[in-house]
């Protein structure tokens, strides 16, 4: 199935209203790539990586610098197009070739810079890009829907637990961890598959970091499946129910975060088990 081939989502649609899959639908792969492979002139950045995300699940991304997470992302999000392999969303193969096509196909990622406008408001951000734009004589005209925006910017930060000052305050003015939320939330708000996380704890405080883990705990709950990739191992290792590690381009560990320890992932991470089985 190609991503060009699936429908835009209903953009009368507000968020608040997203379905939570049942059980058995929580089954089904949210987001997975098998065995993929990408090489950039002389460097092979991923020799044969693979992970799967099921709906509802947290799964962690864990390597060293170097190791190939940047790619392997990128792959997921449609940035990068796989050498070799397969990318499958919603249990369905897939050909991606741009972040717009994992867009329609309910992907959605926070990056680790957030991409948002510091000057504008919670609502504007939100909307960055996807503007909704009035009926007539408003579409017109290009005028704003503020009303709408500002209904689903409200719907959005509700349904994950989300306390703002106001929806019309500037970014600029929120806290690292407020400002991560509203990006979490502003993708949780395009997707209705999976989304992925860059580095989503990084510059933030210890209360910041949790408050974060708990919201991508919430979104999972809605039956979205997440892809999160960070250094943060004491702490995402807590949160995921699976963690996934590459090491020099390849998947070396995909097990259950229960059975795992910092240092077991540490010394996964380094290669330490491989050359020492060597």
């Amino acid at each position: 199935m190609s991503a060009t081939s699936v429908p835009e989502p209903d953009a009368a649609e507000p968020a608040a209203s997203k379905p939570v899959p049942s059980a058995g639908e929580s089954s089904r792969i949210a987001i997975a790539a098998q065995h993929v492979s990408k090489q950039f002139g002389h460097v092979q950045a991923l020799r044969d990586a693979s992970l799967t995300a099921h709906r509802g699940e947290i799964v962690a991304l864990f390597g060293d610098n170097g190791a190939g997470k940047s790619t392997f992302l990128r792959i997921l999000q449609g940035s990068h197009r796989p050498d070799n392999g397969q990318v499958i969303v919603d249990d369905q193969p897939v050909e991606m070739t741009s972040v717009r096509d994992a867009q329609r196909l309910g992907v959605d990622t926070v990056y680790q810079d957030l991409s948002l406008a510091p000057d504008l408001s919670v609502v504007d951000n939100m909307f960055l890009g996807d503007e909704r734009i009035a009926g007539f004589p408003g579409r017109l005209f290009g005028v704003l829907d503020r009303k709408d925006m500002e209904e689903r910017t409200d719907a959005a930060l509700r349904e994950l637990s989300i306390a703002l000052p106001s929806l019309a305050v500037p970014i600029r003015d929120l806290s690292g961890g407020q400002r991560q939320a509203v990006a979490v939330a502003r993708s949780v708000m395009r997707s209705r598959t999976a989304v992925l996380l860059d580095e989503p704890t990084a510059a933030l405080g210890a209360r910041q970091s949790e408050l974060v883990c708990d919201l991508m705990r919430r979104v999972a709950d809605r039956g979205i499946g997440v892809v999160v990739v960070s250094h943060d191992l004491p702490r995402i290792l807590a949160l995921a129910d699976r963690v996934v590690i590459l090491w020099r381009g390849a998947t070396v560990l995909d097990q259950p975060a229960s059975q795992l320890t910092v240092p077991e992932v540490v010394a996964t991470m380094v290669g330490y088990k491989e050359e020492s089985a060597a």
